[in-house]
């Protein structure tokens, strides 16, 4: 009963804390309905991690959970939600925004009921990320001492802070459970749909701008569900750059300096959700200094209001992480670091050849790499071939037709003389340059292709794009459809299916402890079972609990056979650190929680799971008939007129008559008196 509580009441609590204060704070500002709103959340998210990360540094560090202060800054947040009632309303009477809202609150709700079909993570060679997420936020939550290790082998500066401080603040009012962290990423890792709603008239054309087509390219993309079911931080921090993308172009063309401050902040946050940020920060930072900043208004002024809020805001994090661990391991730990130093061929070699990885997919290089993922489940081999090449391939991460479309589209736009010529270079220049710096700053080679670490950004980007021509072209709609179809049923709906197995009664598809013999096995693949990499997510999953019935199976086998004992000690002294791991890196949460983590799928267990499989088909085959119908609807429109925009005409002023007074009578002229 208190799960279903906490369940419900996090909607509400995300949606008032991260909105009210804001709004409140924004309210006033001549922009437009959708900045208003996305402004907001972005904003409203940023106080939410000031004030978090103020009750972690100055909170008592008894190994406790301390509600009040959150539940204080939560209160704060509903009076500033009635203090600015009679705006939110204005605000909600924007076609615009109600529309985003709805898709965002469907989105939401689709991705709930993925959740609740899913039962182990899993996907390709991906371990351990979900649960490394977890005990970041429970660091923040229970203020760990500084020494504990991340996962065992990483340090807490590896990763920046804001999205586990800003779970901690949630999590703090509604209980340390892992549902509970599912549905707070969740909520966070969609926030890309508002800012590509908010995007999507300058990339589409306002008359064109219309929500159905991203809800329905989102809820079938691969990659975006991936981002909202998986508890990591890459979407979250794809959500402020957008955002800095709008406010920048918007300042940009306005001459407006509290867009262009809330665009370098929106850089800045995402730099403190996720490093990979870092290239889209300096395109941006270059492209002010270089071609913006010498024809500002006021713009000494601008450029030290921009490095105050961006200095201090950051300084929340590295400050505090240099005081704590020093500057070598706060800048040093980050895996970007740590995988360049042990690559040892030439950087150029690596970046030319992670930039052709990334283009072209591994099954049309070479076949052989999808060999790494032969598992005794066929469907599991099918699913991680499908899972490995939407998930690191940039084209393929917008859609099997989509990325196509999009890249044309992009090619087509550059060449569209319509277009000002300064925004068609920052086009021209902003992709190429963070894609490949991008790929150029993860440090590591992987032959399937690294997408999926930089470039999520550009993807929300190309999605949009898509969306926005898809209701003006009905052959160019037909063929996104059909490849939504194909991404929903070999990336999301096959994934949900694979994510959603457990050992049951009847079928073991991840193994134990087995005696063999003389000797002993954990983990032996069976007739069903799925890779290693989804047998490392289960058991993490299990961990505490699998570790000690195991341990305990193996001494009391050892107790009956010296030799066995002698020839199982180094498997012994293994269960037994992953038994340990709980005192020392968990600091007995999974005791305290049955010795284990609970997903929000393991509520609904097996039935449940096909329940939802079967629902994602009804909703998939909805907005199917939904897009056809809004296509039927709208009709072709007629393509816009080549060359430069023009003013409307200025219609010519009528002949004054004057207005009818019985009173008074008309004179010369047509006065009256």
């Amino acid at each position: 009963m208190a799960l279903v509580v906490s369940i419900l009441l996090l909607p509400v609590l995300l949606a008032l804390c991260g909105f009210a204060p804001g709004f409140y704070l924004l309210r006033r500002l001549r922009w437009r309905p959708m900045e208003k709103l996305c402004g907001s959340v972005g904003l409203s998210l940023a106080l939410i991690y000031l004030a978090s990360w103020i009750i972690f540094c100055l909170g008592p560090s008894d190994g406790r959970i301390h509600p009040l202060p959150y539940a204080a800054v939560t209160l704060a947040c509903a009076i500033l939600a009635v203090a600015a009632r009679k705006d939110a309303a204005r605000l909600w009477h924007a076609p615009a925004v109600r529309r985003a809202v709805y898709g965002y609150a469907f989105l939401f709700a689709w991705t709930l009921a993925m959740l609740a079909g899913i039962r182990t993570y899993s996907g390709a060679s991906w371990t351990s990320d979900w649960l490394e997420h977890f005990q970041r936020s429970l660091y923040f939550l229970y203020r760990f001492p500084a020494s504990t290790g991340i996962m065992g082998h990483y340090a807490l500066p590896a990763r920046p802070p804001m999205m586990n401080v800003v779970a901690a603040f949630f999590l703090a009012q509604t209980g340390d459970r892992f549902e509970n962290l599912q549905v707070i990423f969740a909520f966070l890792n969609l926030l890309p749909f508002l800012a590509c709603c908010q995007l999507l008239p300058r990339l589409a054309g306002r008359r064109r701008a219309r929500v159905l087509p991203p809800v329905v390219l989102f809820a079938l993309n691969p990659v975006v569900m991936e981002a909202a079911t998986y508890t990591w931080t890459k979407a979250f921090a794809a959500f402020y750059i957008l955002l800095a993308v709008h406010f920048y172009l918007a300042a940009w063309r306005r001459q407006d300096s509290p867009r262009m401050a809330a665009a370098f902040l929106a850089l800045a946050a995402a730099t403190l959700v996720h490093y990979s940020a870092g290239p889209y920060v300096v395109f941006f930072t270059l492209h002010y200094l270089l071609v913006v900043f010498r024809r500002r208004p006021a713009k000494w002024r601008e450029v030290a209001a921009i490095a105050a809020l961006c200095g201090l805001f950051l300084a929340t994090w590295f400050g505090w992480s240099i005081h704590t661990f020093g500057a070598h391991q706060t800048f040093a730990s980050n895996t970007s670091v740590t995988t360049s130093q042990r690559y040892a061929g030439h950087n150029l070699e690596k970046i030319a050849g992670i930039l052709a990885d990334t283009i072209v997919p591994a099954a049309l290089r070479d076949p052989g790499l999808l060999d790494a993922f032969q598992q005794p489940n066929r469907l599991g081999k099918l699913r991680d071939d499908f899972f490995i090449s939407y998930q690191t391939n940039l084209l393929l991460m917008i859609g099997l037709a989509g990325g196509l479309v999009a890249a044309w589209m992009y090619w087509r736009a550059l060449r569209t003389p319509r277009t000002p010529a300064p925004i068609r270079w920052f086009w021209a220049v902003m992709i190429p340059f963070c894609f490949v710096l991008g790929v150029a700053s993860t440090g590591e080679r992987d032959y399937f292709g690294l997408a999926h670490l930089t470039l999520l950004p550009i993807a929300f980007l190309g999605l949009t794009l898509v969306a926005g021509a898809m209701l003006s072209r009905r052959l160019l709609a037909a063929v996104v459809l059909c490849g939504c179809a194909l991404d929903f049923a070999s990336g999301v709906w096959l994934q949900v299916q694979i994510e959603g197995m457990e050992n049951t009664p009847s079928q073991t598809l991840f193994r134990g402890v087995e005696f063999r013999g003389a000797g002993a096995s954990v983990g032996a693949p069976g007739p069903d079972s799925l890779s290693q990499s989804a047998w490392t997510n289960w058991f993490q999953k299990h961990e505490y609990q699998m570790a000690g019935q195991w341990l305990a199976a193996m001494l009391e086998r050892g107790s009956r056979d010296a030799g066995f004992a002698a020839r199982a000690r180094s498997v012994t002294a293994t269960l037994a650190a992953w038994k340990d791991e709980d005192r020392l890196l968990w600091h007995g949460w999974f005791s305290r929680h049955g010795g284990g983590v609970t997903y929000l799928g393991d509520h609904f267990g097996e039935s449940g799971g096909a329940a939802v499989e079967w629902l994602l088909v009804a909703g998939m085959l909805g907005m199917m008939a939904a897009m056809i119908r809004e296509l039927q609807r709208q009709g072709p429109r007629a393509a816009p007129a080549r060359g430069p925009a023009l003013p409307p005409a200025v219609p010519a002023p009528r002949e004054r008559v004057p207005a009818r007074n019985p009173g008074k009578r008309p004179v010369a002229g047509g006065r009256t008196r």
